[in-house]
């Protein structure tokens, strides 16, 4: 059988919808695709967490002058929606997030001591993409990105670079996704494009070869793919039709220092230029987890399923228990949808099972009596009959092992 699109996985288990009234490429998230989001965002940031980032907070807009000083409008316009004009001032929706980062490193003096400091977020920018080019969740107006800065001093980049990859690493291994890695240079024939000189762009690309080669990770170069202001690695991979997808990214930049003017203190009291890190460990979640959906074909690991069990009475007489089975379990974190239709038990699995849930908790009068329920899993496995904290206890196993 043909592997489903993400648009159809996702509309068979209502995770996210569009609208005409909203506009093509603002895709709207469902409960269990906000869920999903969610789940994804506690997951990133706990590892960022122990990874001793800082998290950050930075609005949608900004006035213009902020983006003619990173070149986003010289270099990048065509991808910006129009400058905003409001009661004589112009605004611009954020295309990038790094600019407001670096007001937030620009705030006050920072002491090599103090150095690198790692701002972390959640938070939308927004593209202006061609009607046309607009696709599912993998290509939309407004990107919500897991996005962190690094400004480090130059002997800490190669080990922030280091510390990066661990984390894209992390994830890889936890959603089991097979990748390969692009090595984003300029278009050395189409220097308009890039911000900062040719001796600038040859020391950022020769820096991250380097790294790329002491940590034995294979890459392939690509000319022509950089951010306009630094190189980039690239995890890509694959839909389910066999396109190639960019996700998580690390970019090293020396031209946005330069063009902000930032300095941190050294040893000697002087002002020294930092290096900054770009990365993102999922990229855009749109596109996240569009790849996602159609890895698991929507049969998500119970770790990261928006409905980790489905509670179904066989009667309304066993509604009551079914109920209290639900806050037994909410209570100790588990998502639970409790199905207290009028249906036949047939049809109650046969829809949850439509909707991939990974386990079934069926009530009928002898479970109710025991404090019991028999569990299925979505493949239709008969597990027995289980009391609820040895349920419980299955369940939080195999949550922690993220299998």
């Amino acid at each position: 059988m043909a592997n489903k699109s993400h648009q159809e996985i996702g509309q068979e288990q209502d995770l996210f919808t569009f609208s005409d009234l909203v506009g093509a490429g603002l895709p709207l998230f469902t409960p269990k695709g906000a869920m999903l989001r969610r789940i994804l965002q506690g997951y990133i940031e706990d590892i960022l967490e122990k990874h001793e980032y800082k998290f950050v907070w930075i609005p949608h807009i900004s006035r213009k002058e902020l983006y003619e000083k990173s070149g986003h409008l010289e270099k990048f316009s065509e991808d910006m929606f129009p400058t905003i004009k409001a009661k004589g001032r112009e605004y611009n929706l954020k295309p990038a997030n790094c600019p407001h980062h670096i007001q937030i490193f620009a705030r006050k003096p920072i002491s090599y001591r103090e150095m690198p400091q790692r701002y972390a977020e959640t938070t939308t920018q927004y593209r202006s993409e061609q009607s046309g080019e607009l696709e599912g969740l993998v290509r939309v107006l407004g990107l919500t990105l897991d996005d962190s800065h690094v400004f480090a001093r130059p002997d800490q980049i190669k080990e922030e670079f280091r510390r990066a990859l661990e984390i894209n690493q992390i994830m890889l291994k936890d959603f089991g996704l097979e990748y390969w890695i692009r090595l984003s240079a300029w278009d050395k024939n189409n220097k308009n494009k890039y911000l900062g000189d040719e001796k600038t762009w040859e020391k950022m690309q020769n820096l991250m070869a380097e790294i790329l080669d002491e940590l034995k990770i294979e890459y392939k170069r690509i000319d022509g793919e950089a951010a306009f202001y630094g190189p980039k690695m690239d995890l890509m991979i694959k839909d389910s039709l066999g396109k190639e997808w960019q996700l998580s990214t690390i970019q090293v930049d020396f031209n946005l220092p330069e063009r902000f003017n930032l300095s941190y203190i050294d040893e000697s009291n002087q002002k020294v230029r930092p290096i900054m890190l770009h990365r993102a460990t999922f990229g855009s979640y749109e596109r996240f987890l569009a790849m996602i959906i159609e890895h698991y074909q929507g049969a998500f690991p119970l770790w990261l399923s928006p409905v980790q069990v489905a509670i179904l009475p066989i009667t309304d007489s066993q509604l009551n228990y079914a109920k209290d089975v639900q806050e037994r379990l909410t209570a100790q974190g588990v998502r639970v949808e409790l199905d207290s239709r009028s249906e036949r038990l047939q049809a109650k699995i046969r829809d949850a099972a439509l909707q991939k849930v990974p386990y079934l908790a069926i009530i009928g009068e002898k479970e109710t009596e025991a404090n019991s329920v028999s569990v299925r899993d979505r493949e239709g496995k008969d597990l027995g009959k289980t009391s609820l904290d040895d349920f419980l206890q299955k369940l939080k196993k195999e949550i922690d092992k993220k299998v």
